[in-house]
């Protein structure tokens, strides 16, 4: 594993606010490799056209394959590698036990991103949309793990969001019937930090053992050394919301 401190500073959070009421929420960086286009279940992957420093995109299911238009957000570069899985052909049995991982990756010395947005939205058997997640606010990342594959941040949804969106999953056939789709928008328009500026960002789904740093699609679980990291960043994000919670 290459840079094991890229998790010795976890992520500066956007504030208590969106972990408290946020729809998607941040769980954890985690350091993992072997996530690359085909080792997972990617669902999304982005890069900025030209000389832009913002992209933007979106997958939803057509028929018995995926498109990427009209799913709410303009295509400046969706690339081919893609899909729409249900949810049980990405290993996920229940609204609570999706997780999305946002894997950031800028060329040269570019190390930090901005996530704009991100919607998750679930479609029934007939490719009809039955429900829709998303951020609260932007999440700036002042620290990526760069190359694609490499790394990830771990979103899922609050336990509130988890049991409405199972409740409508099992209404429309359960995990094995309802498809994921996924939109998002990252970087800063005019370039500065936050920017995207031409690398792969890339979305895929996983379940809980992403949480502690362990993947079941891809080909490699971290080290020890970094599942310790791993943990006490987690100390770190229950005394945060423990913060949290007191201010509110």
């Amino acid at each position: 594993m290459k840079n094991r401190h890229f998790l010795s500073g976890l992520i500066l959070f956007a504030g208590c606010t969106q972990l408290a009421s946020a729809s998607i929420i941040l769980v954890s960086p985690v350091e993992l490799s072997g996530t690359g286009l085909g080792a997972v279940n990617t669902v999304l992957t982005l890069q900025s056209p030209g000389s832009s420093t913002i992209e933007t995109g979106c997958v939803a299911p057509s028929g018995g394959g995926t498109t990427t238009t009209g799913c709410g957000f303009i295509n400046s570069n969706v690339q081919a590698q893609f899909g729409t899985p249900t949810l049980a052909s990405a290993g996920v049995s229940s609204a609570a036990d999706l997780r999305i991982v946002f894997n950031a990756s800028e060329p040269g010395s570019a190390l930090d991103i901005q996530l704009n947005q991100l919607v998750l939205t679930l479609y029934n058997a007939s490719g009809a949309a039955i429900d829709t997640h998303s951020l609260l606010s932007p999440i700036l990342f002042p620290t990526i793990q760069n190359g694609t594959g490499n790394s990830g941040f771990v979103f899922k949804l609050d336990t509130v969001q988890a049991l409405s969106a199972q409740a409508i999953i099992a209404a429309n056939g359960g995990a094995s019937a309802v498809r994921v789709g996924l939109g998002a928008s990252i970087g800063v328009s005019g370039g500065g930090t936050g920017s995207a500026t031409g690398g792969l960002e890339t979305f895929f789904i996983e379940s809980p053992a992403i949480d502690a740093g362990v993947q079941t699609t891809g080909t490699e679980a971290p080290e020890p050394a970094s599942v310790v990291l791993i943990g006490a960043g987690l100390v770190g994000l229950a005394a945060f919301y423990k913060r949290c919670s007191k201010v509110s």
